[in-house]
């Protein structure tokens, strides 16, 4: 009698508990929507007709299904990035445009919804200038053909493995220049590997080419890339310092992410568009006076947060 009486009182505060997590996740719930039909007015006027405080409501509540310890940030930063995503049109964690990251904010002793753009979303946004009439980025594996000049005279070239075949009877033309010598060679390079598959990773670029016909490109090896983000990336672990989260992720749309961005200061695109790619990265605020304040990563110590719990001291190491 006594196991079976045990056995009763253990599954009550099972209940009990299971109850008031429901009910927290409620009042969360609750509060998220409330705060966002409460400040939709300010943004009301340069969303898209689609966006209303409901669908916004719901990307919010799918994005924190998906990543639970965004439940665990204070709902102004959940707030201030989801309306930041309203008004760049770029909705989160759907398709690569945007994400809402759960940040450790060491200063402050609080959990902070962080948004960032994705390598699509910046893609997006470059699109939206009216200038632009080509954007991209990709990434070039080991067997890969590619060949570049810079200077003057920009050129890129890139040929993937399963389109070498094509090549086989390749022959340069005698005023074909640099490039075409530079083509010959690496061919050659790459039949004496005989290769049997594309290989890893081992280059990035983005380009774009304006309706005037201007044309340039960034590119990166996977070792600059990385040491990049070793140098600038907070998502590290705080004993070993190693990169962890998006970078070790994805990290190679975080690499195509990192061209972009590099190719971006060096665009002539609008002061609008620059304005718009500087609140990647940040905490973002609604204020008062209804504009979006951003409360950059590289002036805060943050620490990306995964499943383990918040550690009450400083999680990121600066650099």
């Amino acid at each position: 009698m006594m196991a079976q009486n045990r056995t009763v009182d253990q599954s009550a505060i099972s209940q009990q508990l299971s109850s008031r997590a429901g009910s927290k996740a409620e009042n969360f719930n609750a509060v998220i929507k409330k705060e966002l039909a409460d400040n939709f007015p300010a943004i009301k006027s340069i969303v898209p007709k689609h966006m209303t405080p409901e669908r916004l409501a719901r990307i919010t509540l799918t994005a924190i299904s998906r990543t639970p310890k965004l439940a665990e940030c204070t709902p102004a930063s959940i707030v201030g990035a989801v309306m930041n995503c309203a008004t760049l049109g770029l909705e989160p964690n759907l398709i690569g445009h945007a994400y809402l990251v759960p940040f450790w904010n060491s200063k402050a002793k609080v959990m902070e919804c962080q948004f960032q753009i994705g390598y699509k979303g910046y893609l997006d946004l470059i699109r939206r200038t009216g200038d632009v009439s080509k954007v991209f980025a990709e990434t070039v594996y080991e067997n890969d053909l590619f060949v570049y000049v810079k200077g003057e005279d920009k050129r890129m070239l890139h040929i993937p493995f399963d389109q070498l075949h094509l090549l086989e009877n390749f022959v340069p033309r005698k005023e074909g220049g640099f490039l075409d010598l530079m083509l010959e060679a690496a061919i050659a390079e790459i039949k004496k590997r005989d290769p049997r598959d594309q290989g890893k990773p081992v280059r990035y670029y983005s380009a774009y080419r304006l309706k005037d016909g201007s044309f340039d490109f960034v590119t990166m090896t996977y070792e600059q890339v990385l040491a990049h983000a070793k140098r600038f990336s907070k998502n590290k672990d705080k004993q070993t310092g190693e990169l962890t989260g998006t970078w070790v992720d994805h990290f190679d749309a975080m690499a195509k992410k990192t061209c972009i961005k590099e190719m971006a200061k060096l665009m002539p695109i609008s002061i609008e568009i620059q304005e718009k790619l500087t609140t990647d990265e940040a905490v973002l605020k609604l204020r008062k006076d209804n504009g979006i304040e951003s409360d950059s990563i590289f002036d805060v110590d943050y620490r990306v947060v995964e499943d383990e719990e918040p550690q009450q001291e400083d999680g990121a190491n600066a650099e």
